[in-house]
C-alpha cells in the first residue's frame, strides 16, 4: 500500500513560529510532527510514501533523510498552493495503479495505533474508503462530519452554526484511486482552494461509501497554531514518558513524578524533556510539561513551566515563563516574564494570520518569535505576540 503526505502548505497561522522553518518541521517533544507522521506508517509497514513539499522543501528533504527511515519517499513537487485536492491530484503519477491508498495532512499528529485502525478498518469491510473523525469543540476552524450508521453523508467546511462540539475531518483517509479523477468535477471554494472534501462528497454523492472513523484518545491535534502545537507537546510528552522503553535518541526525558536536582541547584520536575546540550543556571527550575530543544541556555534562577522552548535560546536570569513558546534563538534578557492568566473569567485573545481569535483557553502566556531579543525586565501579557525577525 502506498501513502501520501501533504507537506506543502506555509503555515501562516503559526507565524513568526514558520519565518524560518515550515510547519511540518516544528517539534512535538523530540521528533518534528513529520517524521512522527511517518514512523506511524512505517510502523504499519507502509514504506512507499509521497511527501508534497512546496515551501522551504529542502528543509524538509533534509530533515527526512537525517532520519535514515528505512522507506521508499517519493517527493512531489505542489507547485502552486491550490488546496488539498489540488495536492491529492499532484500526486497522481505516484500513486498510479494503485486501487487504494492512504492520504495523510503532515500538520497533524496521528500515532501507529491510530494509522492501524484506520487501514484496519478498511481492510475487514466493504467500504469504498475510510475518513478519520476527531471530535473537537472549537468546529469553527474545521469540516463538520456528518454520518448515518458511521457512513459519511457530507462534510460541512468551516460551519457558520454555533455547536458547542462535533466530529469533524481530521486530515487522514483511506481512499479509492477514483477519488484522483473527481477533481476535474470540482471547483474553486470560496476561500480560492479545491478542497479534498468537495471531492469526498462527490463520492458520496455517486453511492460510494465512506466510513467515518471517529477517534476520541485524545491524542489527534492540527497543529494550525501555537497554542496547538503546545497543547500537542504537552500530550505527546505525556505520552512519550509513559511509553515503557521510550527514550530519545538525544536529550534527555524525565517521566512523570521523576525529580532531580543538578550540582549547581537546578531543578527539574517531571515529566519534561531536555535537548542535547542544554545548560541550566544555577537555581533555575524546568517545571513539569516543558520541552526544551537542544542548545537552550536557561540563566540562574529562571523558572520554564508547561512550555516549549526550541533550539538555542537563551532564556535570562531570573525569567520567568509560563504557558509560552519561544522560536529558535530567540534571546530574552535577564527578568524577562509572561504573565498568562487574563483578568476575570476572561479567555486569552491572540492575533492570528492578522486577525484577533479567542484561544478558548483561560491560560495562555506569549509566543515569542524566532531570532528576536526580548529586553531585559519585559512583561509579555496573555497571548502576546512578540516578533522581530533578525
Amino acid at each position: 500500500m502506498k501513502a501520501v503526505v501533504f507537506a506543502a502548505g506555509l503555515g501562516k497561522r503559526l507565524r513568526p513560529l514558520t519565518s524560518f522553518r515550515p510547519k511540518h518541521l516544528l517539534p512535538l517533544v523530540d521528533k518534528p510532527v513529520l517524521i512522527r507522521v511517518l514512523e506511524a506508517l512505517l510502523s504499519n509497514g507502509i514504506r512507499h510514501v509521497g511527501v508534497t513539499v512546496a515551501y522551504m522543501d529542502e528543509s524538509i528533504k533534509h530533515a527526512i533523510a537525517q532520519e535514515r527511515l528505512p522507506m521508499d519517499i517519493t517527493y512531489v513537487q505542489q507547485k502552486e498552493l491550490l488546496g488539498t485536492a489540488h495536492a491529492l491530484y499532484a500526486c497522481k503519477d505516484f500513486l498510479e495503479g494503485e486501487e487504494t491508498f492512504l492520504v495523510i495532512y503532515g500538520d497533524i499528529t496521528i500515532t501507529e495505533e491510530t494509522v492501524r485502525k484506520l487501514t484496519s478498518s478498511f481492510v475487514k469491510s466493504s467500504y469504498d474508503g475510510v475518513i478519520m473523525a476527531a471530535r473537537v469543540k472549537d468546529v469553527g476552524s474545521f469540516g463538520i462530519l456528518r454520518d448515518r450508521d458511521g457512513m459519511l453523508e457530507c462534510i460541512v467546511e468551516k460551519p457558520t452554526e454555533r455547536l458547542p462540539e462535533a466530529y469533524v475531518n481530521a486530515g487522514a483517509y483511506m481512499l479509492p484511486s477514483e477519488s484522483i479523477e473527481y477533481f476535474s468535477k470540482i471547483k474553486l471554494s470560496a476561500r480560492g482552494e479545491y478542497e479534498l472534501t468537495d471531492i469526498l462528497n462527490l463520492l458520496v454523492e455517486d453511492g460510494y461509501k465512506i466510513h467515518v472513523l471517529k477517534m476520541d484518545d485524545g491524542l489527534w491535534f492540527d497543529i494550525g497554531r501555537a497554542w496547538d502545537l503546545l497543547d500537542a507537546n504537552i500530550a505527546f510528552l505525556e505520552r512519550v514518558s509513559s511509553k515503557h522503553g521510550y527514550s530519545p535518541k538525544s536529550g534527555r526525558l524525565l517521566r512523570p513524578g521523576m525529580n532531580v536536582e543538578t550540582e549547581d541547584g537546578a531543578r527539574l520536575f517531571g515529566p519534561c524533556f531536555l535537548g542535547e546540550g542544554v545548560n541550566l543556571g544555577k537555581g533555575s527550575s524546568i517545571l513539569p510539561y516543558t520541552v526544551v530543544l537542544g542548545g537552550t541556555s536557561i540563566g540562574e534562577g529562571a523558572v520554564v513551566g508547561n512550555s516549549l522552548v526550541m533550539e538555542n535560546v537563551t532564556i535570562g536570569d531570573r525569567s520567568v515563563l509560563f504557558h509560552s513558546v519561544v522560536g529558535e534563538g530567540a534571546v530574552l534578557g535577564a527578568g524577562c516574564t509572561t504573565r498568562y492568566r487574563p483578568p476575570g473569567h476572561e479567555t486569552v485573545k491572540m492575533v492570528v494570520a492578522d486577525k484577533l481569535v479567542d484561544t478558548g483557553r483561560k491560560e495562555f502566556g506569549a509566543v515569542i518569535s524566532p531570532y528576536s531579543k526580548v529586553p531585559a525586565g519585559a512583561v509579555l501579557e496573555p497571548g502576546e505576540v512578540y516578533w522581530q525577525e533578525g
